[in-house]
């Protein structure tokens, strides 16, 4: 996964970060600010560009959430990422699939937003 990000990165400049969460470091409610914040904290995505995608993923609260940097909402609605997240990334992880899911999402989402 690292190496596909990577990859995508040097070719388009767009930055993809991944982090996954336990539901001992946050829970359902602080999910959203914190992984609205961690962005920032990372610095993903080139600040004059604004083109960073963080994806969080929490399989404790079954909970996940993609931040699109203002950037990438120039090119990639709420609604559009919401729709790579039910066809994707979600009837993998439904079967117990956590990696397979997380790849062909980040996959789908490569593909919209280059």
């Amino acid at each position: 996964m690292d190496s596909l990000v990577t990859s995508f990165e040097k070719e388009t400049s767009i930055e993809i970060a991944i982090v996954t969460l336990d539901s001992n470091y946050t829970s359902r409610k602080d999910f959203d600010n914190y992984t609205l914040k961690l962005p920032r904290y990372w610095e993903v995505g080139k600040s004059r560009k604004n083109n960073g995608v963080l994806i969080g993923l929490s399989k404790s609260i079954r909970y996940m959430r993609i931040q699109n940097g203002f950037g990438i909402e120039e090119v990639l609605s709420d609604a559009e990422t919401k729709s790579i997240i039910d066809s994707s990334f979600i009837p993998e992880f439904k079967k117990g699939k956590y990696f397979k899911g997380t790849f062909e999402g980040v996959l789908d989402l490569m593909i919209e937003v280059r």
